[in-house]
């Protein structure tokens, strides 16, 4: 059952072209973290009131443990009750950000998913969904090659197109 709601999570979907960052400015963890968030609200997708709380409960999910997962991808991710359902947002970087990665090298890609308390199902599903893409080396190179935003949807559209129907059939 769990497989059939992850194979419904689209990356596009998930991540609009309005919350996609072709360059980040910040090189820092932390700054990276409220650049994408200021997107999302930005977008009308969070509330700007929430964002010192946000980049708390993300800040606190980073001290558990990096979600810099290594070969220059963060998955930054935190449930709070100020945000509706899911949220997600991509960044990438062309200088590379310090994420304390557990590869020890510099990130330049960022996926950062954001969900309700309530939305436990979606948000483990969300992280199933990024893993699986960023598991490809080739699609993380076409990300990092990419001209610009557009591009990078275009990308997040193709791999959902490829991952659809065929999800349950790679695991």
């Amino acid at each position: 059952m769990q497989d059939e709601r992850d194979s419904q999570l689209k990356i596009s979907a998930m991540i609009p072209s309005e919350a996609i960052i072709d360059s980040l400015e910040s090189v820092e963890k932390q700054p990276v973290l409220t650049e994408m968030v200021q997107v999302l609200i930005d977008s009308g997708r969070v509330d700007e009131e929430a964002l010192p709380g946000i980049i708390s409960a993300l800040m606190s999910r980073e001290d558990l443990g990096s979600t810099g997962i290594g070969k220059g991808v963060a998955v930054p991710h935190a449930k709070h009750e100020k945000v509706r359902g899911l949220v997600a947002a991509f960044g990438r970087s062309q200088k590379g950000i310090e994420f304390a990665a557990l590869d020890g090298q510099p990130v330049q890609l960022v996926f950062l998913i954001l969900s309700s308390n309530e939305s436990s199902g979606q948000h483990l599903g969300a992280l199933a969904r990024v893993a699986r893409l960023v598991r490809d080396d080739r699609f993380c190179r076409f990300l990092r090659e990419a001209g610009d935003a557009k591009e990078l949807a275009e990308l997040f559209a193709e791999a959902d197109a490829q991952l659809g129907g065929d999800e349950s059939k790679s695991e």
